[in-house]
This record gives structure tokens, C-alpha cells and sequence, in this order.
């Protein structure tokens, strides 16, 4: 190896190394606990596996490398990890995270198939040719999926320090995704190097803003404590009063944010509180204030079209006026106002 090869090595070794022992500590570190955080640890745990896999591609002078026969099979858990990780955080009450353990088991116990019925060792040239894109592509899929469900919550919620990660988070992913798919085996060394840098860059940033770092990788002990039935109490009358008195959900960008600040907790806070204690989103709990403002608007004479009816009630669209009335009452805005 000469010496531009060496520094080469260097650079793309030493960030891929080092991210492997942060997705360990993500794995293992009792205090992050959260299935966010394992989550992430996996998904880097994947992600690092892969770019070191591309430097032993890159800087291998004997064959075969151990490392290089398992073949391609594994790249195929990134995305799947990326989607529950960011589904952890932007719903993690949905579907896809209470059972994400048995969606991310499925792509683990289809890759093993792959690699043993179709060994990257005899298969070669489909491994290389047809296994790998298709994985590449799937990869690509699980990250606009992943980027589509975050654009949606950010126009529902607002943008947050955490969504505001994601939003970065799946731009590198996409960033690195052009690099391994577009460049050639011969130049596989450069992703490696990008992800070097990406993965400092990321490293210092969050070391250096410490409350961006705990907001984005929140630390417990465990299980979340529950809140005592005095908060529950307290927290149920400022929440009432405040919507009663100040009717903030006709606001149609009302923000998840502008609501945990005048009760003085944190946003996550708050969504946890009307998921624990409400048993409803904090979406739902606003579009029940405003549902119920359309009916007592509806219920009233005047010259109000129901889709104006609608935006006094707080609702920014008349897809969204429409869906969140016949959740609740069974019935169109229309036909209630029909039958009045």
C-alpha cells in the first residue's frame, strides 16, 4: 500500500471505527435505554458495517477476505432501521414501532435466506449485479418513506429540535446512498471518506450543543416515570383552561411547542401526557376543541360557507376539516348541518 492509499485508509477507516464503538455505546449504555436510542445504535451498527466493508474492498490484496464473502445481504436492515428509528420519534405510538421488533426480525431472517441459499462465494455475479441494487434501492425507498412521514408531522406539529435531526439525519442517508450506488467498486474508498466526515462533523456538533444532544438522545434510567395523579390533576385543569379560556386551536398553525410553553413543560412532555393520561395524540386532543367549535358554528344561522366554517374552527385545509368531523361525529359537515 503507498502512502496516498495509506491516508486514504486512514480517513476512511478512522470515522467508520469510531462510529462502531457509538453504536455499541447507543446498544448497551443503560441510560439510553430508550428504543430510540437502540434503534439509532443499530442502524449506525449496519450503516458502519457496510462503509468498512467498502474499505476492505477497496484496500484488500488478498482473496478471499472473510469479510467480503458474507456479500451484500446485510446492507438490506439500514433501511428498515432508518424507517423504525425515525418513526420512534415522529410516531411513537404507530404500528410500525410497537411492533417494530417483528418487522425489523423479518428483513434479519430474509437476508439470512439470501446468504444461504444464494452465497455471495458461488453467486458472485448476482450478488454483485442484481442483489445489490435492489437493495440500494430498497435502502432509497425506506428513506423518502421515512422522509414522507416526517414532512407530514412537521406540517401537523411544527418543526422541533428532534424533527429537525431527522430532516439531516435522512439527507446524509441520501447523501450516502448516491455515493455507494453511483460510484464505482473502484472508487468505493470516497463513500467511505464522506461518511468520515459526516459522522465528525455530526460528532462535534452534538458535542459541543449539549442541550440539542439531550433533547435528540434522551437519557433514563428505564421505563419513564408515570405521572402521580396529583400532576395528572394539575396538568388536566391547566390544559382545559387554557383551551376553554384562550381557544388557542383556532389558530390553524398551532404548534405542539406553543402549547407545552405556556404549561411550562417540554414538548415531548406533553405528547406523552395526552398519550399516558388522555389516551389520545395531541392532534386528536386539539381537533376535538375545534370539531366541536365547527358544530356549535354550524348549529348557529349564518351566511358561513361549511368550508369557512371549517378555517374559524382552526383547521388549515378542508381535507383535514372534513376527515377530523366524520371521525368524530360519523357524519359530513353537510349532512350535520342538515339534519339541525
Amino acid at each position: 500500500m503507498n502512502y496516498t492509499a495509506q491516508i486514504l485508509f486512514a480517513l476512511g477507516a478512522i470515522g467508520t471505527l469510531n462510529s462502531l464503538l457509538v453504536a455499541l455505546y447507543f446498544l448497551i449504555h443503560p441510560r439510553l435505554s430508550d428504543k430510540s436510542n437502540r434503534l439509532f445504535g443499530g442502524f449506525l451498527l449496519i450503516l458502519s458495517a457496510r462503509v468498512l466493508k467498502s474499505i476492505f474492498y477497496a484496500f484488500s490484496t488478498e482473496e478471499p477476505v472473510w469479510f467480503l464473502q458474507s456479500g451484500p445481504a446485510f446492507f438490506g436492515l439500514i433501511g428498515p432501521f432508518v424507517f423504525t428509528y425515525t418513526l420512534s420519534i415522529v410516531k411513537p405510538n404507530s404500528f410500525w414501532v410497537k411492533y417494530g421488533k417483528y418487522h425489523l426480525l423479518f428483513w434479519f431472517l430474509t437476508l439470512i435466506l439470501i446468504a444461504i441459499f444464494i452465497p455471495f462465494k458461488t453467486n458472485i455475479g448476482f450478488n454483485k449485479e442484481v442483489l445489490l441494487p435492489i437493495l440500494n434501492f430498497q435502502w432509497l425507498g425506506f428513506i423518502l418513506s421515512s422522509g414522507l412521514v416526517l414532512r407530514f408531522e412537521i406540517w401537523k406539529q411544527g418543526r422541533s429540535i428532534q424533527f429537525n435531526w431527522l430532516a439531516f439525519m435522512l439527507t446524509t442517508n441520501l447523501i450516502l446512498w448516491v455515493s455507494f450506488t453511483f460510484i464505482r467498486f473502484d472508487y468505493f474508498i470516497s463513500g467511505s471518506i464522506i461518511f468520515s466526515f459526516l459522522f465528525y462533523s455530526i460528532f462535534l456538533y452534538f458535542l459541543l450543543n449539549g442541550k440539542v444532544t439531550n433533547s435528540v438522545f434522551k437519557r433514563n434510567s428505564g421505563k419513564e416515570p408515570s405521572f402521580t395523579n396529583q400532576e395528572k390533576d394539575q396538568l388536566i385543569a391547566k390544559l382545559e383552561a387554557y383551551f376553554e379560556n384562550q381557544k388557542p386551536y383556532k389558530n390553524p398553525n398551532l404548534k405542539i411547542a406553543d402549547i407545552s410553553e405556556k404549561l411550562g413543560i417540554s414538548s415531548h412532555e406533553l405528547s406523552r401526557f395526552t398519550n399516558q393520561v388522555i389516551g389520545k395524540s395531541i392532534t386528536g386532543f386539539i381537533n376535538e376543541y375545534r370539531v366541536e367549535e365547527a358544530r356549535q358554528l354550524l348549529g348557529k344561522e349564518s351566511n358561513y360557507t361549511i368550508e369557512a366554517i371549517g378555517e374559524q374552527s382552526g383547521f388549515n385545509s378542508k381535507s383535514a376539516f372534513y376527515k377530523a368531523f366524520k371521525s368524530q361525529t360519523g357524519t359530513t359537515p353537510a349532512k350535520y348541518k342538515a339534519r339541525l
